[in-house]
């Protein structure tokens, strides 16, 4: 199995990995300030484990071992980076919470929000040329395990593959699972009617992403 067949089978269970890991995402924690929504670094996470199915999907597939195993933890790594660092604040994530004419507000969905519109320090581990050399560092010392191929054209056809997947996928996908709640503090009729939440929370109901699967679809140029 040449390097160039590897970077394909790779390409192909990372797919399957992020897929799975962004059907089962959920938000845990941040903050609800008025009618703002914080989701701050850390409360993105998901059930999958990406680098479990990348290996498992490698080894599957014939790979050999020692490759399929550095290749599922560099590419799980630069997606966990990522979402370990993502975080938005939504200014009206949810508008009645600015004023709530109650002691708590109940749980409130809130209007889809871009995924675009959020950022990660991580987000630079998911760049070609920074994976590229990631992955190419992992598996040299198991180069001769391969049939030979061009290695570094490989790696860098994988790693510019998901960049241009990951952006692809983030510019198109929205968070529309959100739903936030928190108590009114302030509230104290029939002096203060109203009041803002106040260190409420966001969860997730049901999905939390809305948008395509990842995996950018590379079309070959038919031959003539």
């Amino acid at each position: 199995m040449d390097w160039s067949t590897i970077a394909k089978l790779a390409q192909e269970a990372f797919r399957t990995g992020v897929n799975d890991w962004i059907g089962r995402a959920r938000i845990q924690g941040g903050t609800v300030r008025g009618p703002t929504a914080h989701l701050t670094p850390g409360s993105l996470v998901s059930a999958a484990n990406i680098e479990a199915s990348v290996s498992q999907s490698l080894t599957g597939s014939k790979v050999p071992t020692e490759i399929a195993w550095a290749l599922a933890k560099v590419l799980a790594t630069a997606w966990n980076d990522w979402a370990s660092g993502f975080q938005i604040v939504v200014p009206l994530a949810y508008p009645t919470f600015a004023a709530f004419p109650g002691p708590a507000a109940p749980p409130t969905p809130a209007a889809p929000i871009s995924v675009a519109q959020g950022n990660s320090a991580g987000e630079a581990s998911l760049n070609a040329v920074l994976l590229t050399n990631k992955l190419l560092g992992a598996v040299l010392a198991y180069a001769a395990k391969a049939d030979g191929g061009d290695l570094d054209g490989a790696m860098l056809s994988l790693g510019t593959w998901i960049e241009s997947s990951f952006n692809e996928w983030k510019s198109m996908t929205k968070i529309v699972g959100l739903q936030g709640s928190g108590g009114v503090p302030t509230f104290a009729p029939p002096y203060v009617p109203v009041g803002p939440v106040v260190a409420g929370v966001n969860v997730t109901i049901g999905t939390l992403f809305a948008g395509p699967r990842f995996g950018k679809v590379v079309i070959q140029p038919q031959q003539r």
